[in-house]
């Protein structure tokens, strides 16, 4: 992810937004390890290919849209997928940014098949340049890797515990447990967007005073 001031991007004469927010593909990873969709490679193509997929609301928490059980308790990876044009002049003369502004927790990003950038945290934006990644004239695709997992380490903390055997639950049931009252919610929280700034642009303002 890009290192700096990255100030909120704003339409200008010179800057320009496209948005992703909608209805994007989606599909939880409910594998024994929860590791599918990286050993498969579900992001080579198209989600869909994978195996069923539903559509899903960006932004929202995918555990709070459906009346599935088994969604809403999901603990680890889910994949987010949608397609998108670029306009031509920015690839031309344009430096492209894609932004997401929150994913809890933690993700991984590709753009057409090839991983972009990678975040942890929930609550903070995060961006890449795409110019090396896009093509133009045709359907672009950027799939997103969402885990909710929380650990010791995580903000909040938490911690998970797997019942490989167990009378009381079904096999290889995973819970996410949390030393106070709170729902993980998940999934991508807030929009995502293309921008485009010159080549030459603004990163980052310091006033300094004596």
């Amino acid at each position: 992810a890009l290192e700096g001031g990255m100030l909120f991007p704003r339409e200008s004469e010179s800057r320009q937004i496209q948005e992703l927010e909608g209805m994007w593909n989606f599909r939880a990873d409910t594998s024994f390890d929860r590791d599918a969709g990286f050993k498969d490679k579900w992001y080579e193509q198209r989600l869909e290919k994978s195996g069923p997929v539903i559509r899903m609301p960006v932004p929202s928490s995918y555990n709070d849209i459906t009346v599935e059980q088994d969604l809403r308790d999901h603990v680890g990876w889910v994949w987010y997928e949608r397609d998108f044009f670029v306009p031509m002049d920015w690839v031309q003369s344009k430096r492209i940014v894609l932004r997401i502004d929150s994913a809890h927790y933690y993700a991984i990003v590709f753009v057409n098949g090839r991983q972009l950038t990678e975040h942890e945290g929930g609550h903070l934006p995060f961006e890449a340049v795409v110019n090396d990644f896009v093509n133009t004239n045709v359907q672009n695709r950027v799939t997103v890797a969402v885990n909710n997992t929380l650990t010791p380490h995580t903000i909040p903390p938490g911690r998970v515990t797997i019942h490989r055997n167990s009378s009381s639950y079904p096999e290889n049931y995973v819970v996410q447990n949390v030393p106070h009252e709170f729902f993980n919610y998940a999934g991508i929280h807030r929009r995502v967007r293309l921008y485009s700034t010159p080549m030459t642009y603004v990163d980052d303002i310091t006033v300094i005073t004596n």
